[in-house]
């Protein structure tokens, strides 16, 4: 049978049970309305799996960090948007929540908490898919498990799919090509899967130990192991939990507006080592591909480079997909504007409202955010133009070595 019959027949089929499932549900309604008795209708869970795919609609990013090695990058924008080839780090995972079929969203903040809506919105296109955006603010910042237990209470887990429904958790202050899809498959019974990656160094980060069967035993020594470590690696800040993972966490309140008070707390101190000794399943997800902290000016601009160049080999980020590759290697956005004197030299990224004028010299390695303006006769070169925040950002001087905010330049080789 040859690859297009195989296909039409695997959709044939998957439309006969589809229609076999609708029919079920109207005639159990038809039931309800003739009778008036409370029948159990069928439970349709929006964690499902289509064509052997398992969708979850629902994912919660933390995203209130204050980024004080990216200073002074982040005296100006909260660390979830500065930026990686003009895309903020906080769309970069929510371009890969869309690909694995996320559509509800509900984010922490903190410092500088009102650019993140401002920015964002409350429906946010990526790659032509719409994601509605939740968020909370955090007036004192309630760690990782303080801020979960907000997001729980701002966009809950899908009620309607039982108690066990699980939730995606995804960080927004590293640059990461994971599989999301992967995960949501991994193990649906376990309390939590959480993304680990074997580096040489995991006990500097927190080793997280793991049996034969990728259970998660040993938690960064904060509690006896329990069970044989056969393998250590490091958490990627991505897990795929059920909610009552946050129950053993104080309690947090959210208000009508968003903000967030409560207790501080931490999952990774106070919630899944609690839970390992209780004899919960913490299951791992091995990810081998990118996953890079930019923490400090250097690893940013590093991040940069490395996409820009395309050393890395993505298979789950598009970060080019919404450009125009003029040459190889040189992206320019159909909304930018490049005057016909100015000088493009890959690798280079101009993006969508950027002006480029007459006789100035962009690339290689070099990034142009959103309406940014890169004057007469200026360079632009191994540095990255920040997106501007508010109106155009005008870059008069050379640029060369430095990345550069709205009103700030940060050599690339600093440190924190």
């Amino acid at each position: 049978m040859t690859r297009t019959r195989v296909a039409r027949a695997t959709m044939e089929c998957f439309c006969r049970l589809r229609r076999r499932a609708t029919r079920e549900l109207d005639e159990k309604a038809e039931c309800v309305r003739r009778q008036g008795a409370a029948l159990p209708l069928p439970r349709v869970r929006r964690h499902a799996v289509l064509l052997g795919r398992r969708v979850m609609s629902r994912a919660w990013i933390l995203a209130a960090g204050l980024g004080t090695r990216l200073r002074p990058l982040t005296d100006e924008r909260p660390k979830p948007l500065v930026e990686v080839c003009g895309r903020p780090l906080v769309v970069h995972a929510l371009q890969l929540l869309k690909d694995a079929g996320v559509t509800d969203v509900a984010l922490n903040s903190h410092w500088l908490h009102p650019l993140l809506p401002r920015r964002l919105g409350d429906v946010i296109d990526v790659d032509g898919a719409r994601l509605s955006l939740r968020y909370t603010h955090e007036p004192v910042v309630l760690g990782t498990g303080g801020g979960l237990r907000g997001l729980a209470q701002a966009l809950p887990a899908d009620a309607g799919a039982g108690p066990d429904e699980r939730v995606l958790v995804a960080n927004a202050d590293a640059l990461i090509d994971l599989d999301v899809s992967g995960l949501v498959a991994r193990d649906a019974d376990a309390l939590s899967t959480l993304v680990l990656q074997g580096v040489p160094d995991a006990a500097r980060w927190g080793a997280l130990g793991t049996d034969d069967d990728d259970r998660i035993v040993t938690f960064a020594g904060r509690v006896p192991p329990q069970g044989v470590v056969t393998r250590e690696r490091m958490f990627c800040g991505w897990h795929c939990l059920q909610p009552r993972a946050l129950s053993i966490l104080p309690a947090v309140a959210v208000d009508a507006h968003g903000t967030a008070t409560g207790v501080e707390s931490c999952i990774n101190k106070e919630g899944y080592p609690r839970w390992l000794q209780q004899g919960a399943t913490l299951r791992a997800f091995d990810h081998a591909g990118l996953f890079f902290d930019v923490g400090h000016a250097a690893r940013l601009w590093e991040a940069n480079r490395l996409m820009l160049s395309g050393e890395v080999t993505l298979r789950h980020l598009t970060p080019f997909a919404r450009f125009v590759e003029r040459a190889p290697r040189v992206f320019v956005h159909p909304g930018a504007r490049v005057a016909p004197t100015a000088t493009l030299i890959g690798p280079l990224v101009v993006d969508d409202g950027a002006v480029v004028d007459g006789g100035a010299t962009v690339g290689p390695f070099a990034v142009v955010g959103v309406r940014a303006v890169v004057g007469r006769g200026v360079t632009v070169r191994h540095a990255v133009v920040q997106s501007a925040l508010d109106g155009a950002q005008l870059v008069d001087v050379d640029a060369v070595g430095v990345i550069v905010g709205d009103r700030c330049r940060v050599p690339t080789e600093q440190r924190a």
